[in-house]
C-alpha cells in the first residue's frame, strides 16, 4: 500500500470519507507514525535548544564594509562556526592580535570612546597589547587625534611612497612618559591643523586660468619627484605630519627637550615647523639644547625667522628658478631638494653662528641673503664663517655682513645661474622639437616674494642646435 505524506493524511482524515476508507487511512496513519522516518523528524522537533554565548555584549564588528583609507586594513572581529554535529564546543575569536574575550572587550571599551569618523579611524589600526595599553593612556580626546594623526601618515596617496607606519608609532608613543605623551598627542594635533591653514604661495609668474604655471618649457633634475616638486602638488599637510612622525619614531631626544620642542611646534606656522623638524632630525644628539636655546629666542612672528629660512631646504618651489625670454615668456629649472647630508652642514653652521655671536647676526646676514637662491645658501654660509674666522678684524662693524655679501655673494649668483641655464640648454637640445630660446635673464626664484628686478646680468647665450 502507497502511504500518503503526514500533511496529506491529515487532510484527508478531517474530510468525509466514505466508510469503506475510513480503516485504510487509520491504518496508513499507523504504518507512518511507527515509521524511521517519523521517529526521526521527533528527534529533531524535540531537541534542546542552545544558547549562543554572546561574549561582547552585542558589540559587533564584521568584515563586510570595505576599508576606507587606502594601504591600511580595517580590522573585524572574528568567529568560528557552530558546528551541528559538535553545538557544545567552545567558540573561538580573533580581533587583530587578541584571541581572548576579555582582551579584545577591553580593545573594544577603548573603541566605544569615540565617534563617527574617529572612531572608523580607530578600526583601521590593528588592535595590539601595545596599542590596548597606549589607548588606557590618553583622553577621550587624546584618542580621537592620535587616531586621525595616525591614519594620515599611514594611509597611502597617490604619488607618494609613505607606508602604514602606525605600529612602529605606536612603539615609540609607548616609551613616553604620561607628560612627553600628552604633549606629542596635541603637538599631531597641531601639525595637522598647521597644513590645513597653510596656503601655497602664488608662483612669482602667477598662474594661468587652469591652475598652472604659463611656462614655455621646464627643465627639471633626474630622479626628481614628480609628484611632490609638481607646482601643484598638494601634499604639504602629510609631508609635515610623516616628518613629525618620523621624528618620533627615530628619537633622539629626552622626553623632557621633546615635550619643550612640542610647546614651540604648537606656537608656529607650517614653514616654521618644518625647518624645526627637519633641523632637530638631522642634528646631533649632543646638538639638541644648542638648537632648543635658539628656538626659545627665535620671533616666530617674523616671516623670515631663520627656521622659515631653513625650511627652504625642504622646499620643492624654493628650489626652483625661473628665466625669462626675449619675448617675456617664461622658461623654468626645477632642482631637486638638498640631500640630508648637505642640509645637516647648514644647520651646523648656523648653530655655530649661534654659538660664537648670537641669533642677533644670524638675523641681520638672513636679512642680506633671503632673495639668493637657496641652492646656494651653504655655499654663502660656508664662505662667511671662513673669512669671519680668518679675518675677524673685518666684521667689527655694524654693516660688515653687508659689506661681505655685497662683495661676494654676486659671483656666486652668477656661476650658479650660468648653471641653472645651462641645464635649461642642454635639456632643451634634446627634445624632440626644441623650443628657440635666445638669451635667457634670470627673473625670480621660487622662494622669492615677488619677481626679481636685478635682471642687469648678463647671460650667455643658447648654442645652436645641431
Amino acid at each position: 500500500m502507497k502511504i500518503p505524506s503526514l500533511p496529506q493524511a491529515q487532510r484527508l482524515f478531517t474530510q468525509p470519507i466514505k466508510p469503506h476508507l475510513g480503516d485504510k487511512f487509520k491504518a496508513a496513519i499507523e504504518v507512518f507514525t511507527s515509521s524511521p522516518v517519523n521517529k526521526e523528524l521527533n528527534t529533531i522537533e524535540n531537541a534542546p535548544v542552545i544558547a549562543v554565548d554572546d561574549p561582547f555584549k552585542g558589540r559587533k564588528l564584521n568584515h563586510d564594509d570595505l576599508p576606507h583609507y587606502f594601504g591600511m586594513g580595517l580590522y573585524g572581529l572574528s568567529s568560528s562556526a557552530i558546528e551541528m554535529n559538535k553545538p557544545f564546543t567552545e567558540r573561538t575569536y580573533r580581533y587583530g592580535e587578541f584571541t581572548d574575550p576579555d582582551d579584545i572587550n577591553a580593545f573594544l571599551d577603548q573603541l566605544d570612546r569615540l565617534d563617527g569618523e574617529h572612531r572608523r579611524m580607530f578600526q583601521h589600526i590593528k588592535p595590539t597589547q601595545e596599542l590596548l595599553d597606549l589607548a588606557q593612556k590618553m583622553s577621550d580626546e587624546e584618542l580621537s587625534l592620535f587616531a586621525e594623526f595616525a591614519v594620515t601618515t599611514s594611509s597611502l596617496r597617490f604619488g607618494m611612497q609613505n607606508k602604514d607606519i602606525s605600529e612602529q608609532l605606536i612603539s615609540s608613543l609607548s616609551k613616553l612618559s604620561d607628560e612627553a605623551l600628552s604633549s606629542t598627542v596635541n603637538t599631531m594635533a597641531a601639525i595637522l591643523k598647521q597644513g590645513d591653514d597653510y596656503k601655497k604661495p602664488t608662483s612669482p609668474i602667477g598662474d594661468d586660468i587652469n591652475g598652472n604655471e604659463p611656462l614655455v618649457m621646464q627643465s627639471s633634475d633626474e630622479n626628481i619627484d614628480w609628484f611632490k616638486s609638481s607646482y601643484k602638488a598638494n601634499n604639504t599637510k602629510t609631508d609635515l605630519a610623516i616628518s613629525y612622525a618620523n621624528l618620533l619614531m627615530n628619537k633622539n631626544q629626552s622626553d623632557e627637550q621633546l615635550t619643550q620642542l612640542n610647546s614651540h611646534l604648537a606656537d608656529t606656522n607650517l614653514q616654521q615647523s618644518s625647518g624645526i623638524i627637519d633641523m632637530m632630525s638631522l642634528i646631533k644628539t649632543h646638538q639638541n639644547d644648542e638648537m632648543l636655546a635658539m628656538l626659545s629666542e627665535v620671533d616666530k612672528d617674523n616671516q623670515n625667522d631663520v627656521f622659515t629660512y631653513l625650511a627652504q631646504q625642504t622646499n620643492y618651489q624654493a628650489n626652483k628658478q625661473y628665466y625669462q625670454l626675449g619675448n617675456g615668456k617664461h622658461v623654468a629649472q626645477q632642482d631637486n631638494i638638498s640631500d640630508p647630508s648637505s642640509r645637516r652642514i647648514l644647520y651646523d653652521n648656523i648653530l655655530e653662528a649661534y654659538n660664537d655671536i648670537g641669533l642677533g647676526w644670524i638675523n641681520d646676514t638672513l636679512d642680506e641673503i633671503k632673495e639668493s637662491p637657496a641652492q646656494i645658501q651653504n655655499q654663502i654660509w660656508e664662505k662667511l664663517l671662513a673669512d669671519k674666522e680668518k679675518s675677524p678684524d673685518q666684521f667689527i662693524h655694524s654693516d660688515s655682513v653687508q659689506k661681505w655679501v655685497t662683495t661676494n655673494v654676486p659671483s656666486m649668483q652668477m656661476n650658479f645661474h650660468t648653471q641653472q641655464i645651462n641645464k635649461i640648454y642642454d635639456y632643451n637640445s634634446e627634445r624632440l622639437v626644441p623650443d628657440l630660446l635666445g638669451r635667457l635673464t634670470f627673473f625670480s626664484s621660487g622662494n622669492s616674494a615677488h619677481s626679481s628686478t636685478k635682471n642687469d646680468v648678463s647671460y650667455i647665450k643658447e648654442p645652436a642646435v645641431t
